[in-house]
């Protein structure tokens, strides 16, 4: 009799265990993504022989939790243009990769031309939703854009274009980056989900390769400690104002932006600092959109700032800008370097300026300098060490 009683009980226990109730969650958001391309070589990849069936795919990148690739045609994709005048550019879903499902899988995307300051060519930006299955995995643009306009545009400069492929999603935020839903343990790995700030924790370092690199850090530290209590790691963000480090998390999470980043000097200031965070954390996206908001800023008064926090964080295209303005107008270098602006970045972006004065300077002279009196003009360039010496 005990022992039946004790079996019912243990059977009972046994039901109400694996009756427990369990929960998960779907987050779905738009997620959207930037990838630049560019296309160096481009006179070889001409010489194949023409037809649009010739082509050379992109290495793959992630956005939205899928793999992509852009391909190139060279002489344009299928018989549409069988005299090689045309790029065609499409967008693939990776082979690779699972195919999208196909009722909630229509993708937006847009490819755009950029200019050799890095900045869009309006006219040549081409966007389109298409649904990305597994009987149709490209998407794109058989006429993207002419050889011709290429160069009359001043695109293709030393064999080299360059475009933007932008993509927007609707993906399970939970579930990107793979381990997303779960926590990382202290080895890097996918652990069991632990807590609803562990799943933050692993889906924003999975955006974001410089946090995933600082959050392994500091297991790698907690675990050298013995500091076993506290396994889920917490970071200290130094150096970062706190709105400009929330501004990064919405961006990781939403992909959206600041408001009014382009207007006055607080906004200014705002973008510089998200730039420097995008730069560290490695958010490509939110870098690119700095760049693209600083570029539109540049004046008299900025020109000096901007160039200086471009050389700091390896902006090629805002340099680029920050270069063209300078040299656009003789006087805009002189105001430049009257500025207090000028003078505070004066350590950082003194080479350059110096070099583009002599260059106005050599230009002003209307001749050919050969290499012993460029010589000679350098070494007093250096004796005064001031742009104002060679500016008129």
């Amino acid at each position: 009799m005990a022992s039946s009683t004790a079996t019912a009980l243990m059977t009972a226990a046994a039901r109400r265990l694996t009756s427990r109730p369990t929960a998960s969650s779907m987050v779905l958001r738009e997620v959207s993504g930037s990838h630049k391309l560019t296309i160096d070589g481009c006179r070889p990849s001409r010489k194949l022989r023409k037809g649009g069936w010739w082509w050379w795919s992109s290495k793959p990148f992630t956005v939205g939790g899928y793999s992509w690739r852009i391909r190139y045609y060279p002489h344009g994709q299928g018989h549409v243009d069988n005299d090689g005048r045309h790029v065609a550019l499409y967008l693939e879903l990776n082979p690779t990769d699972d195919a999208i499902n196909e009722a909630n899988c229509d993708v937006e995307f847009k490819l755009t031309l950029l200019n050799q300051s890095g900045r869009p060519v309006p006219e040549f930006s081409r966007g389109t939703v298409r649904p990305f299955i597994q009987q149709s995995r490209c998407h794109g643009f058989r006429d993207f854009v002419t050889w011709k306009d290429l160069e009359e545009l001043g695109c293709l400069k030393d064999d080299r274009f360059s475009v933007r492929c932008d993509i927007t999603v609707t993906a399970d935020v939970a579930d990107l980056g793979g381990a997303g839903a779960g926590a990382y343990d202290d080895d890097g790995g996918a652990a069991a989900p632990a807590s609803a700030g562990d799943v933050a924790r692993a889906r924003v370092a999975m955006r974001s390769p410089g946090l995933q690199a600082e959050l392994l850090a500091a297991a790698s530290n907690s675990k050298k400690s013995n500091a076993a209590a506290d396994r889920r790691r917490r970071i200290q963000i130094k150096d970062m104002e706190p709105k400009v480090f929330e501004a990064v998390l919405q961006h990781m999470y939403t992909n959206a932006l600041p408001e009014k980043m382009d207007d006055g000097e607080d906004a200014m200031a705002m973008v510089q600092g998200l730039l420097a965070a995008a730069d560290r954390f490695k958010v490509d996206g939110l870098k690119l959109a700095c760049e693209e908001t600083l570029s539109r800023r540049i004046d008299v008064s900025t020109a000096a700032g901007i160039q200086a926090v471009a050389e700091q964080h390896g902006c090629g295209a805002l340099k680029a800008a920050c270069v063209e303005f300078l040299m656009a107008r003789p006087e805009n270098l002189k105001a430049v370097v009257e500025t207090e602006g000028y003078v505070k970045a004066k350590a950082t972006i003194h080479p350059l300026v110096m070099d583009l004065a002599f260059k106005q300077y050599v230009a002003g002279l209307k001749m050919s300098v050969n290499s012993q009196v460029q010589m000679l003009l350098i070494k007093y360039l250096h004796q005064h060490n001031e742009p104002h010496v060679f500016l008129p």
